[in-house]
């Protein structure tokens, strides 16, 4: 089990996005608003979105593609360079890789949004990135998808407790009991909201406040993430894995355990899926 992974959409939603191929009631600029039901649809099947991080660039090791129609033969492939011109000897290139994983795309029933990820070596900050997507055999003619992120993950040293609720459902249907004992119901959403609620007890002092504290504290209960439990997960992979949005205030405590940063802090992880 690969350690818990979050990824902030504050660079990539910073960015010049660009795709060559939109509908204009449906743009790319879709794909850097938080509702993933906000599609950016194209009239190709095998489109390419270039963003430009502007001249601090950005030193991006991962990509989450999130509310898609993608089929189980479509790949993503992420590039980047310093230079407008991506493509020619790109210093980033994770080549045209499947836009799922292992066990290929699930077959779950009214599963509300479908996330692709990709994850790649990378410490230097670059200012033009493209990503390719192809998929020439989709049957409904285009593609579309709903939330983009490009940007540097988090990912600690020390996994996530053994412990806390690492899947839940935030169900909001109506059950009403009459004063004879009948009962009536009413379905409001058809694969209700997951939430992760998880934590690290004794998370490195450095990790925590270069890290997940600064994603905590820039995103709030307002904005995003794309939180992974295990990028290694193949046939669970899409239980494990949403867009979501803090529930909670930030806070951190002390424990009595220490690294070579010093005294050890928790991190906790309280997240409920967008839908």
């Amino acid at each position: 089990m690969a350690n818990i992974v979050i990824l902030s959409p504050g660079d990539s939603d910073a960015a010049t996005l660009v795709a060559d191929s939109e509908v204009s009631t449906l743009p790319a600029a879709n794909l850097q608003n938080i509702q993933p039901k906000k599609k950016w649809r194209t009239t190709s099947l095998t489109p390419y979105l270039t963003l430009d991080f502007g001249a601090a660039g950005c030193a991006a090791n991962g990509f989450a593609l999130i509310g898609h129609n993608l089929t189980s033969a479509a790949t993503i492939r992420v590039r980047a360079k310093a230079t407008s011109d991506v493509t020619v000897s790109p210093t980033v290139d994770t080549g045209a890789v499947s836009a799922w994983p292992a066990t290929g795309k699930p077959t779950d029933t009214y599963w509300p949004h479908h996330l692709s990820w990709l994850a790649w070596s990378n410490a230097v900050a670059l200012r033009y990135w493209r990503v390719d997507i192809a998929d020439s055999g989709n049957a409904d003619g285009y593609l579309q998808a709903g939330r983009l992120m490009l940007g540097t993950y988090w990912q600690p040293t020390t996994n996530f407790d053994l412990a806390g609720t690492p899947l839940g459902r935030d169900q909001r249907d109506v059950q009403t009991v009459t004063d004879y004992g009948e009962i009536f119901t009413d379905r409001r959403q058809r694969s209700a909201a997951r939430r992760f609620s998880l934590q690290i007890t004794a998370a490195d002092k450095r990790e925590v406040n270069d890290g997940i504290g600064e994603i905590q504290r820039l995103r709030g209960m307002w904005g995003d993430v794309a939180c992974l439990l295990d990028t290694a997960a193949t046939t669970d992979f899409h239980r494990n894995s949403m867009q979501g949005v803090f529930t909670a205030p930030q806070e951190h405590q002390f424990t009595q355990q220490f690294t070579a940063s010093g005294e050890a802090w928790s991190v906790a992880f309280p997240l409920r899926e967008v839908i």
